[in-house]
């Protein structure tokens, strides 16, 4: 996890003044959740916990029962920033099967006080998933179903594919319908005629746990997506080697 963490935070650093080394050497946690398991939920005491493998959606519940999904996690995202700082007002569930790795929050207390890079890296990943938030804030607002649809779709798969985790048009996304239509603001009867729509037109297909994308210009024209949204606020090139660290990760 040492190598993965440190891989992660560093496309918002760089890191220095000896945190990789105290990083470290901190006691970690490896936990593995099951689709559809709470990987932590509000009001959790705050760790800085990592997406080792899989995916995972964050989701506001509604007093009544229903959810807003607000978030996809990839492998390599620190999935409770805000957590470490202020109250957690929301919980996070595994959408595949998942691992997690986490740092205790009286290690990570200690590392910020004494690393100012650190904290320097950690509110530049701050600023990047609130960039994301306020793309997603504007599909919920502004765009239409079919542009909803198809800007996510093109997120997951560029996210994932940035990290060599897909290729050729083909990512993994465990999601089902109400799953999408949670995080889009729509009815899943809705998300049902709009992938229809997106698989006869040669743009899109979702099935059994697995996006292909058939023609990625038109499915990203459809969707305005702008890759510019994801990127870390540091080197654009370190994002492969999150992959790399996780691939030959130690404990």
């Amino acid at each position: 996890m040492s190598r993965l963490l440190i891989a992660s935070l560093d496309r918002f650093g760089p890191l220095r003044d000896g945190v990789r080394e105290r990083l470290a050497a901190c006691d970690q946690k490896a936990e593995t959740f099951e689709p559809g398991q709470v990987i932590f939920a509000a009001g959790a005491r705050s760790k800085l916990r990592l997406l080792a493998r899989g995916l995972a959606i964050k989701v506001a519940v509604l007093p009544e029962g229903g959810r807003q999904i607000f978030a996809v996690a990839v492998p390599g995202d620190l999935i409770d920033l805000a957590g470490l700082f202020v109250g957690c007002d929301h919980e996070v569930r595994a959408l595949g099967p998942c691992e997690v790795r986490s740092l205790s929050s009286g290690d990570v207390r200690a590392l910020l006080q004494d690393h100012p890079s650190l904290v320097a890296a950690l509110c530049r990943a701050v600023l990047t998933e609130a960039r994301i938030q306020r793309n997603w804030m504007v599909s919920l607002g502004r765009r239409s179903a079919a542009a909803r649809t198809a800007n996510l779709l093109c997120e997951v798969y560029w996210r994932q594919k940035a990290l060599a985790l897909a290729g050729d048009g083909r990512c993994a996304l465990p999601a089902v319908q109400s799953d999408i239509a949670d995080a889009l603001g729509l009815s899943a009867i809705h998300i049902h005629r709009v992938l229809r729509t997106l698989r006869d037109e040669g743009l899109a297909t979702l099935r059994n746990g697995a996006l292909h994308i058939q023609d990625w210009e038109r499915l990203a024209a459809l969707g305005a997506f702008d890759p510019d949204v994801l990127r870390p606020q540091c080197d654009p090139e370190s994002a492969g080697g999150v992959y790399r660290a996780m691939a030959g990760q130690t404990a």
